[in-house]
């Protein structure tokens, strides 16, 4: 049993109403960055125009992003863990709506870039911290409940964000689409000052910690699952349009909707992984990377099917938006004492999957068409399950052998 003053350090500050409320917040946070984030994809035609520049160059303001997020995320979070998080929070939705903010009033390409970076640059830190905030804001046994809450940012911001944000786009110019996105930030600042309580950082706060989460074999694991199967994910993801207009068939019309019923499916799948992988979190990893090769196996030897091609598409959702839940908490359970490091890592090689899976699939696609990229996303998925069940040990205990 716990002394009393362990169990006094450990309680949640505040609240619990204000408790929830902050990770209320940062769920709002994770949905904001996320479209921001994704929001050029479905603008890059009106944005190449509109600043006389290639598809291809355009593109990078969301590679570029990425590519700034995964590099930095480990360096700034380390050089930033002396601070509070509350202020950094604040801080970091600072350089949030000042860089959207820029996008919307800048024509020019090399300023929308330098934009674009400076939210990049917050991206990865926050990303780094949400997680771990998070679970300090509520009771112990709320944890994996309150990353599940956090999470469900990134699809509602698949079903709403970018979506929406397109819209706001393609109707009122792409300059207004980051005005709204921008806003949202207030959003955030705003339930941070209110609801979050100060919160002294934890860890050494240096350079030298995520040297000293880079000894933990476990650690390396999940980083090395988690930039397989994201890589495989993004490897198809990033191309399901074309493969479900030429190998199944459909009707670019309904491309819009199929991604908006997958996006649904990922957030019923994000909170019924809350309710899982506390309580079997090794097994839901090995489940989920295993049953998401089998859907890709499946989509690429019956695509041409609509019915099932559309069946696997939810499944799809379902197992993906399982994945972080389950690979943050593995990652945190991993290294309590340096979450945020050990977090920044995991920002790292998820940011970093996405311009490498999204490479790859390209590739691919250029050579042979979109439908054996699904085989190989399978490839990687199953990679994925098989580190896992091999290397990744009961998936909940700190392994310290270099």
């Amino acid at each position: 049993m716990a002394a009393p003053d362990d169990a006094a350090a450990s309680a949640p500050p505040g609240s619990p109403l204000r408790g929830w409320l902050a990770v209320v917040g940062l769920a709002l946070g994770v949905f904001s960055f996320v479209t921001t984030e994704t929001l050029p994809i479905g603008l890059l035609p009106s944005i190449a125009d509109g600043t006389s520049v290639s598809l291809g160059t355009a593109g990078f303001l969301v590679t570029g992003f990425a590519a700034v997020a995964a590099v930095t995320a480990g360096p700034l979070t380390a050089l930033t863990g002396h601070m509070d998080r509350k202020w950094l929070l604040v801080a970091l939705m600072g350089f949030y709506i000042a860089g959207n903010l820029m996008a919307a009033a800048v024509s020019s390409y090399p300023l929308l870039l330098t934009a674009r970076l400076i939210v990049a640059l917050a991206h990865g830190v926050f990303w780094s911290i949400a997680v771990s905030v998070a679970v300090r804001l509520v009771p112990e046994r709320h944890a994996v409940r309150a990353t599940s809450v956090v999470l469900g940012g990134i699809s509602l911001a698949s079903v709403a964000g970018t979506p929406l944000g397109t819209a706001v786009g393609q109707s009122a110019g792409w300059h207004a689409a980051f005005v709204c996105v921008g806003l949202l930030g207030f959003l955030v600042l705003g339930a941070s000052l209110l609801f979050m309580p100060a919160l002294p950082a934890r860890g050494s706060g240096s350079l030298t910690a995520l040297l000293h989460v880079l000894r933990h074999r476990a650690l390396r694991v999940a980083v090395g699952v988690t930039a397989l199967i994201m890589s495989g994910h993004f490897l198809a993801f990033t191309y399901v349009a074309p493969y479900l207009q030429e190998v199944t068939g459909v009707r670019p019309s309904l491309i819009g909707a199929l991604l908006l019923v997958f996006g649904v499916a990922g957030l019923v799948g994000n909170f019924a992984a809350g309710a899982v992988v506390g309580r079997a979190l090794h097994k839901s990893l090995i489940g989920s990377t295993g049953l998401l090769a089998v859907v890709m196996a499946v989509m690429y030897a019956g695509g041409t099917s609509g019915p099932l091609a559309i069946a696997m598409l939810v499944c799809w959702g379902l197992l993906y938006a399982a994945l972080p839940v389950a690979l943050q908490t593995w990652v945190i359970r991993l290294v309590p004492e340096e979450s945020e490091a050990a977090s920044s890592l995991y920002v790292a090689a998820f940011n970093g999957a996405i311009g490498v899976g999204s490479f790859i699939g390209g590739l691919i696609i250029d050579a042979s068409g979109p439908r054996p990229a699904m085989l190989a996303a399978g490839a990687f998925a199953l990679a994925a399950m098989l580190m896992t069940a091999l290397l990744g040990g009961s998936g909940g205990k700190p392994t310290r052998s270099a």
